[in-house]
């Protein structure tokens, strides 16, 4: 379903997919970047951790408006997902921006140093949310876009979202989602008036009352966990997450060790049930 806005409210390994499929291509061929990096946490302690990046159209749209970017250096990592909206040259323009804006901004800030992580992030956040709306004033577009990032220093992920797209981390045999859905169903379950199984099945369940593209300063939703050595982090669109619920992910991202198997299969997963949507996946696994 397409979503819609609620109108009531130095060594460096960097990789961007921002996604413009072929239109004719047929079956779509998964989008896919990997890699494996160091948080600095001082000799023995110190987190290794490895990654793989996965974004597919689905079965059912003509074009995947879904953006990812995965980005190391020596200090820090970070990880962004972003799902657009507004349809073809709007919604995967809108994702497009907000990504390479975010990249943008964290990486100057970084290396400026002295920044507050958490206002780092929603600075970045707030940008894009500022570029995304220009872009679709100047096109007569209502484009917009969902986002979420994890940024990697040491032993902390600082987390930012706007929208749906989730992050997740699991430990100690438990998947927890770290964000919250800016969506009225998920009003609705936080209220009480709905479960979440009902949510999923919801005839406006694509309903948006926060995102990235919007005239006036938006909310930022920002997080810090603890990572620890055997935890996963993970980041997708709802294209994944509508369709796969979240014990079926927990026993993927458990039982694949490999990133790559664990995001392949969860796409995977995702298509089987019907693809409705644009998925993505981004599993960074930490040792």
């Amino acid at each position: 379903m397409r979503k819609e806005l609620a109108m009531a409210d130095g060594w460096a390994r960097r990789i961007f997919r921002s996604l413009h499929r072929d239109q004719k291509q047929e079956p779509s061929a998964p989008d896919q970047e990997t890699g494996a990096g160091l948080e600095p946490g001082g000799g023995a302690e110190s987190l290794h951790f490895t990654w793989h990046g996965v974004t597919d159209r689905g079965r059912v749209r003509p074009q995947n408006e879904d953006s990812f970017s995965c980005v190391t250096f020596k200090e820090w990592s970070l990880f962004v997902v972003a799902d657009g909206m507004g349809g073809h040259d709007a919604g995967e323009v809108a994702s497009r921006i907000a990504v390479e804006t975010v990249c943008r901004e964290i990486g100057d800030g970084m290396r400026q140093q002295g920044h507050a992580l958490l206002d780092l992030i929603e600075h970045a956040v707030q940008q894009a949310n500022s570029l995304v709306n220009k872009e679709g004033a100047s096109k007569g577009s209502n484009m917009g876009t969902t986002l979420c990032l994890a940024l990697l220093t040491g032993p902390t992920a600082s987390i930012a979202s706007v929208g749906d797209s989730r992050v997740y981390w699991t430990e100690n045999g438990a998947l927890t989602q770290i964000t919250q859905d800016h969506s009225l169903v998920a009003s609705l379950v936080t209220a009480g008036e709905l479960t979440k199984e009902g949510a999923r099945n919801h005839p406006r369940s694509n309903v948006l009352y926060r995102t990235v593209g919007r005239p006036e300063r938006i909310a930022v939703d920002t997080f810090q966990i603890t990572m620890k050595k055997g935890g996963i982090l993970m980041l997708c669109t709802d294209g994944l997450w509508n369709e796969v619920n979240d014990e079926n992910i927990y026993q993927v991202l458990i039982s694949h060790e490999d990133p790559q198997t664990a995001s392949e299969k969860l796409v995977w997963m995702a298509n089987a049930q019907g693809g409705r949507d644009n998925i993505t996946a981004v599993v960074v696994r930490i040792a």
